[in-house]
């Protein structure tokens, strides 16, 4: 691509630097009129038509099939997330998707508060809290998805209008697309907890059935109803057995893990989302490389990447809450786990689930981060080019650029507290490394005592 360059080291006459200001200050030719939709519509020029967008590289297509899977499990209670077009897409709380979520938000209170009663008969303790802050993490989440739910008809529009310019020449579609790209991890992620979940109930079923063989009497068959009122003996307490609960026990609890895991997974699909498009912006900066360009191509570059900015911001302060409560689950978590390290199980299964568990937490959250990361990283690839610019075609818009890209930190945040960079997930890593030492010294007299008698 050649144009004419402008050339910053002749002085221009007075005559011309005043057409020059003048031309900023008052544009030849008015901006281009835009029509706007009732609610929060996206801009569309009046002499176009509106895109097709089931055929467009969009973050909405990329993303509804696993926000259409997680209102399954009554996450993200949105109306008209399968439809193409982004303006359908719209919160109600008369709705059958908010009708199922608080279905869903109800049977997990129960749990939560048949865990507390329990807790506060028997003692509560560093090890059998675990429960208890699971399914409080669960209902936060429930909370936090509602509140970033009622945000995301105006977040979809206002990311789709911006990204819009990305599906188009001179922007180059990678060879993974953004939907391959989100769906693949997305997969990862759900198919490695569905076999986390597995282990854990067969962990628990056969630590059950060993047990009844070994200190029952000879005539003791196991079953279903005396493994459930074993294993989930804290929700009998309030409320009365029955098959049909049991089994509606364990739906919500498999549900509970979905919103456990999907957390992190929501994340992840917003970070692929936006550092798609930083990647883009970075591989059209690397093909004018070699090139003589001239200053509105640079003019372009510079006002696409301070939408992605703006967009980037705009939905950081609509899922700040979420990133926040994440990361404190997975501190928590992790740090549980590692404490477990060193005590003895009875069983290989256990051990089987126990590592499994471990690593796949460990592996979600490094994954997520360094995910989230990826926002940051791309958003300075474009740096090293734009450094070696020829002095034919630097301009002012360069050092805007290249200002821009040294000084701003663009990444997602916790409520500003803290920033998903590589440099946060190694300091994790540390504040997890202290706090377990310490937490290994206070269970040394547990650990010491070994395992309970198997029939006690």
């Amino acid at each position: 691509m050649k144009g004419p360059t402008l050339n910053f080291r002749k002085t221009p006459s007075k005559d011309n630097g005043v057409k020059q200001v003048e031309s900023l200050a008052r544009p030849e030719t008015p901006p281009p009129k835009f029509v706007e939709d009732s609610n929060l519509a996206l801009n569309v020029l009046a002499s176009e038509k509106l895109p097709n967008y089931a055929n467009l590289d969009l973050f909405h297509r990329a993303v509804f099939p696993l926000m259409f899977l997680a209102q399954c499990v009554a996450i993200m209670p949105l109306v008209g997330i399968r439809e193409s077009n982004p303006r359908r897409v719209r919160f109600a709380y008369k709705s059958i998707p908010m009708f199922v979520t608080l279905i869903f938000m109800i049977t997990t209170s129960i749990l939560f508060l048949s865990m507390f009663t329990h807790l506060l008969k028997i003692g509560i303790t560093a090890k059998n809290f675990v429960g208890l802050v699971f399914f409080g993490c669960v209902l936060s989440a429930y909370v936090v998805f509602i509140r970033l739910a009622k945000k995301w008809p105006a977040v979809v529009r206002i990311w789709t209008r911006t990204e819009i310019p990305f599906t188009k020449p001179p922007y180059e579609i990678p060879k993974r697309n953004l939907s391959r790209r989100v769906q693949l991890a997305a997969l990862a992620i759900i198919g490695l907890s569905l076999g986390e979940h597995a282990l854990y109930q067969v962990s628990a079923i056969l630590s059950y059935t060993r047990r009844i063989q070994m200190c029952a009497n000879i005539t003791t068959v196991p079953s279903f109803d005396k493994y459930m009122q074993s294993n989930y003996d804290y929700v009998f307490q309030l409320l009365p057995y029955s098959p049909i609960i049991s089994v509606l026990i364990l739906l919500i609890n498999g549900a509970c893990t979905f919103v456990w895991n999907y957390m992190d997974l929501f994340i992840m699909m917003i970070s692929k989302g936006l550092s798609y498009r930083f990647e883009q912006i970075t591989a059209r900066i690397r093909k004018l490389e070699h090139e003589e360009v001239c200053e509105s191509v640079f003019i372009q570059i510079r006002e696409h990447y301070v939408k992605m900015c703006e967009l980037l911001e705009f939905v950081d302060s609509a899922m700040s809450n979420l990133i926040l409560l994440s990361c404190v689950n997975n501190l928590y978590f992790v740090c549980y786990q590692l404490l477990n390290v060193f005590n003895k199980l009875r069983w290989p299964i256990n051990y089987v689930y126990f590592w499994y568990s471990l690593l796949y937490l460990i592996g979600r959250t490094a994954f997520v981060f360094l995910t989230a990361a990826d926002i940051n990283e791309e958003s300075k690839r474009g740096l090293g080019v734009l450094r070696r610019v020829s002095s034919r075609s630097w301009c002012v818009e360069v050092e805007r650029l290249i200002f821009q890209m040294t000084t701003q930190t663009v990444a997602l945040s916790g409520k500003k507290f803290y920033f998903l960079t590589r440099r946060l997930l190694f300091g994790m890593a540390g504040t997890i490394v202290t706090y377990e030492l310490v937490l290994l010294q206070f269970d040394e007299p547990n650990r010491r005592k070994g395992l309970q008698p198997l029939c006690a």
